[in-house]
C-alpha cells in the first residue's frame, strides 16, 4: 500500500485463473484434445480425472430448461497449483468458453 496525498492506494492484485470451462465438438474428441489427462494402461488410454495438480469434471451435453441441448461436449477443469497451467491455458485458448451462468461449479 502506498500513500498519495493522504489517500491509501491498494496495489492491483493479479487474479490467477484456476477454473476453466471447455467446449469440445463431441465426446469422441476427449482423448485427442485432453491427451495430457490420459495415461496408458496395458496399451489402452485411461482417463485420469484428478490428481494433486488438477480436477476434471466432465459435464457432457448441457440441457436447457426448454429441453433443447447446447452444442458440444463440456468439460470443466480446476487447477491446483501450476504444474498443468501451460497445458490447460493452451486448451482454454482453443476450446475455452466463458458461460454467463455455469451449469456446474466447483465448491
Amino acid at each position: 500500500m502506498t500513500a498519495t496525498n493522504d489517500t491509501l492506494v491498494e496495489p492491483e492484485m493479479e487474479v490467477i485463473k484456476t477454473d476453466f470451462y471447455l467446449k469440445l465438438a463431441s465426446e469422441a474428441d476427449m482423448e485427442t484434445v485432453l491427451h495430457d489427462f490420459y495415461k496408458q494402461v496395458d496399451g489402452d488410454p485411461y482417463f485420469v480425472p484428478n490428481t494433486t495438480d488438477y480436477a476434471v469434471d466432465i459435464v457432457g451435453t448441457i440441457q436447457e430448461p426448454t429441453g433443447n441441448t447446447l452444442d458440444g461436449w463440456h468439460v470443466n477443469i480446476r487447477l491446483v497449483g501450476d504444474a498443468m497451467r501451460e497445458t490447460v491455458e493452451a486448451l482454454d485458448t482453443l476450446h475455452g468458453v466463458e458461460p454467463e451462468v455455469p451449469r456446474r461449479i466447483w465448491l
